[in-house]
């Protein structure tokens, strides 16, 4: 398995002979929208072309439809005919974007020989939920290769907890920026609860992503290194990785 980050909580994941592209976020820099007034998101450019980006992939998985994970620029980008896999609440709203093959994923989703199953999550405390919406992770498995746990924008919950002590996956993808909200939140996990996800993750890899990407962040990556830095249980086990960087399994 390899895990490339793209940029914030856009990923490319090679696993059992697929490549799977997830939440495409890919606009240039600063022409997307502000979440808080303060600048224009996205804050960076996107490591690589679009074309390059887009070359090789099998499908791609939408956690949900906010913008800064499947904004217009990717709905331009990615051809009609792509796979698009996503939570059944979607699913329409992807098929009236002119996507032809939209598959809703559930509770058991077979790519190849890949398995791919939907988790739950809370996008934020309960007084921002009805802004946030339903939000959805993923757990993606195959024989002879870690188990995946792609925990997508959300806080530490007992969701999330479920998860982690059910399932025991190898690897933990969670986003860590710390986001508010018209100054609620936070709406996914901060420094505080990334620390926590690692002691209730056991032996798993935890990699920390949707960092420096959002003007309504409020944790950055070097906020996430210096708390691995004062970490002493399980600190070898914290990834944070650049833009356009690659994590082998």
């Amino acid at each position: 398995m390899q895990i490339r980050l793209i940029r914030s909580a856009t990923l490319t994941v090679d696993v059992a002979g697929s490549r799977l592209l997830i939440d495409p976020w890919l606009a240039a820099k600063g022409e997307g929208r502000s979440y808080s007034g303060r600048a224009t998101s996205p804050l960076v450019d996107l490591p690589l072309a679009v074309e390059e980006l887009l070359d090789g992939i099998d499908a791609v998985l939408i956690s949900h439809l906010h913008s800064d994970h499947f904004d217009e620029a990717a709905q331009r980008a990615l051809p009609k005919s792509m796979p698009i896999l996503c939570h059944s609440r979607d699913q329409a709203a992807i098929m009236a974007m002119g996507f032809e093959d939209v598959r809703s994923i559930g509770q058991g989703l077979a790519l190849g020989s890949v398995q791919i199953r939907t988790t739950d999550g809370q996008h934020g405390p309960p007084e921002v939920l009805n802004d946030m919406g339903e939000v959805s992770g993923f757990l993606i498995e195959a024989r002879g290769e870690p188990i995946l746990y792609w925990a997508g924008d959300t806080i530490l919950c007992p969701e999330v907890a479920a998860v982690l002590a059910d399932e025991k996956p190898d690897v933990v993808v969670v986003h860590g920026c710390g986001a508010l909200w018209h100054g609620k939140g936070p709406i996914v996990m901060d420094a505080a609860m990334v620390r926590e996800t690692l002691r209730l993750a056991g032996a798993a890899i935890v990699l920390v992503t949707h960092l420096d990407a959002v003007d309504h962040a409020t944790v950055s990556r070097a906020d996430i290194r210096s708390m691995r830095d004062r970490q002493t249980q399980g600190a070898e086990r914290l990834r944070i990785l650049e833009d356009g960087e690659t994590l082998n399994l």
